[in-house]
């Protein structure tokens, strides 16, 4: 019975979702046809008013609005978004409507506001299903 139990514990533990990055997301936003240029990994500020609470961000162009586009914040617990997400919310009037959280709550994307709502859908998206 033990030598069963082992393999069917190893079989179970690779069925688990592969870690959510930054890159995975600009990767996916380009395969809508988005054109997703200069991504950068800004350094992190303790002086930022944006929550500290994420594991990657990054910020990257888009072609429609260049030289803008949007960032991507991806956190390790869904309340580390919840606080960049409840950030970015209060300030929709000076940030505009494009702002995300992921079903599971480890991505928030926000999106400059010059998007056309067609764009910001597909970018959208791609956060959304995770």
């Amino acid at each position: 019975m033990h030598k069963l139990l082992i393999p069917v514990v190893f079989l179970l533990a690779g069925c688990g979702d592969k870690a959510i990055t930054t890159q995975s997301i600009m990767d996916q936003f380009q395969k809508t046809g988005v054109t997703v240029t200069d991504i950068q990994t800004p350094d992190r500020s303790v002086k930022t008013p944006v929550p500290n609470s994420y594991k990657e961000h990054v910020t990257f162009v888009l072609s429609e609005v260049s030289p803008k586009g949007g960032q991507v914040f991806i956190c390790e617990k869904k309340e580390y978004c919840d606080a960049i997400y409840a950030y970015f919310d209060a300030l929709k009037a000076f940030a505009g409507p494009y702002l995300y959280q992921s079903k599971n709550g480890l991505i928030v994307a926000q999106l400059n506001s010059g998007l056309t709502p067609q764009t910001a859908e597909k970018l959208a998206a791609v956060v959304m299903k995770h």
